[in-house]
C-alpha cells in the first residue's frame, strides 16, 4: 500500500517572517523569541489581540523616552530562552548543593572566622538578598513594558538571575544556622532597613524600583548600578575577602552571580549599541543615555561611599575601600568605552 504523499508548496520555508541575524535560517532562539507578542506594526493587522481591562494595548510608545526604528532588531547575544536557561541554572544550583553538602559533612563551616560569620555573613551578606530582590522587581517591571518581545525576553532572565541569587544567599544562611551553633541571620532585614552602611544602596535600589521609563531602568541598573555597586560588593569585598577568612562557600555563590552578570552585560551592551546606532534616532538616544549615566552616577557613587566601613570589618584585611573603589571605577570606564559612552567628570 502506498503511503500518502505530502506535497510541499514551492518555495515554502519555515519562519520566513524572521530575518535571521546569522546564516540563512532563523536560529532556535529566534524561532522561539521573535514576534511571540505581535502588535499592529508586526502582523496584527486587525489591531491588538490583547488589551487591558481599561482598553490599553500591551505596549505603549510613551513607556520610554528612547526611540528605535525597529525594536525587533535586538538580539540577545547569549541566545537565551527558557530551556537552556533552566538547564544552566540547575547546573549552578547542583554545584552549590554539592559544595554545601561536603562543607557540612567535613565540618568546615565551623572553621570560618567567627567575626566573618557574625556580623559579616549573618547581617551584611544576608542583607544583600534584599538588594537583589529589589533588582528582581526592577526587571520584572521592565520586561512587561519593553517594546518588543526580544528585549523583554532578555529582561525576564535578568530578573530571574536576581531572584535566584537572592535565594542562594538566604539558603546559605539557613545552612549556616543548621551547621554552626548560635548562627542566625534574623537581623539581616533590620540591617538592610536601618544600618547606615546600607542606606545609600537601599536608596539607590528603591529609586530604581519606582522608575517608570523602562529604558532608563535598564541603563541606570545595568550600565551604572551593577558595574559599580554590584562589582564593588560581590567581587571586591565578598569574593576577595571570604577565602582569607576561611570561607570557601561564599565565593562559589558569588561566582554564580558573576557568571549571570557577565551574561547580562552582553545583552545590555547589544541593547545600547542598537540604540546608539539607530539610523534615525542615534543622536537623540546617545544624548539621553549619556544624560541618564550622568544622573545616576553621583547617586551610585554616594551609595558606594557609605559602604566603606564594610571593608574595615573582616579580621584579615585584603584591600582598602579606596583600592577596591579605584579598581571598580577603572573597570566601569572600560565598559562605558565598549558602548561609546563617556564617564561623568
Amino acid at each position: 500500500m502506498n503511503s500518502p504523499s505530502h506535497d510541499v508548496l514551492p518555495g515554502a520555508r519555515d519562519f520566513t517572517y524572521i530575518q535571521p541575524r546569522q546564516g540563512r535560517r532563523a536560529t532556535e532562539y529566534e524561532e522561539l523569541t521573535v514576534y511571540i507578542q505581535q502588535d499592529p506594526k508586526r502582523f496584527a493587522w486587525a489591531g491588538w489581540t490583547l488589551l487591558s481591562p481599561e482598553g490599553n494595548p500591551a505596549w505603549r510608545e510613551d513607556s520610554t523616552a528612547l526611540r528605535c526604528s525597529d525594536w525587533w532588531e535586538f538580539r540577545d547575544p547569549n541566545k537565551t530562552w527558557q530551556r537552556p536557561y533552566v538547564t544552566l541554572q540547575a547546573e549552578q544550583g547542583k554545584a552549590l548543593d554539592r559544595l554545601l553538602t561536603a562543607a557540612k559533612a567535613k565540618g568546615v563551616l565551623a572553621d570560618i572566622d567567627p567575626f566573618w560569620r557574625d556580623p559579616v555573613l549573618s547581617r551584611h551578606f544576608a542583607a544583600c538578598a534584599f538588594w537583589e530582590y529589589g533588582l528582581f522587581r526592577v526587571f520584572s517591571y521592565v520586561q512587561r513594558e519593553a517594546l518588543s518581545d526580544v528585549v523583554g525576553n532578555a529582561c525576564v532572565f535578568n530578573a530571574a538571575d536576581k531572584i535566584r541569587y537572592a535565594q542562594e544567599i538566604s539558603l546559605y544562611g539557613m545552612e549556616l544556622s543548621q551547621a554552626v551553633a548560635g548562627f542566625s541571620d534574623a537581623h539581616a532585614k533590620q540591617t538592610w532597613l536601618t544600618d547606615p552602611l546600607w542606606q545609600g544602596v537601599r536608596e539607590n535600589v528603591e529609586k530604581l524600583m519606582v522608575l517608570r521609563d523602562w529604558g532608563e531602568a535598564i541603563i541606570a541598573t545595568n550600565v551604572v548600578c551593577e558595574p559599580l555597586l554590584g562589582e564593588l560588593v560581590r567581587v571586591e569585598f565578598f569574593l576577595r575577602f571570604a577565602p582569607r577568612q576561611g570561607d570557601g562557600v561564599t565565593p562559589a555563590i558569588v561566582e554564580t552571580a558573576e557568571f549571570d552578570w557577565e551574561r547580562n552585560w552582553k545583552w545590555t551592551k547589544a541593547f545600547v549599541q542598537l540604540l546608539l546606532n539607530d539610523p534615525t534616532h542615534a543622536s537623540a538616544n546617545r544624548d539621553l543615555v549619556q544624560q541618564w549615566v550622568e544622573t545616576w552616577a553621583p547617586l551610585t557613587t554616594a551609595a558606594a561611599q557609605t559602604l566603606a566601613p564594610l571593608f574595615a570589618l573582616p579580621t584579615v584585611k585584603v584591600q582598602s575601600f579606596a583600592q577596591a573603589w579605584a579598581r571598580v571605577q577603572e573597570q566601569w570606564r572600560a565598559l562605558l568605552a565598549e558602548v561609546g559612552l563617556t564617564p561623568p567628570c
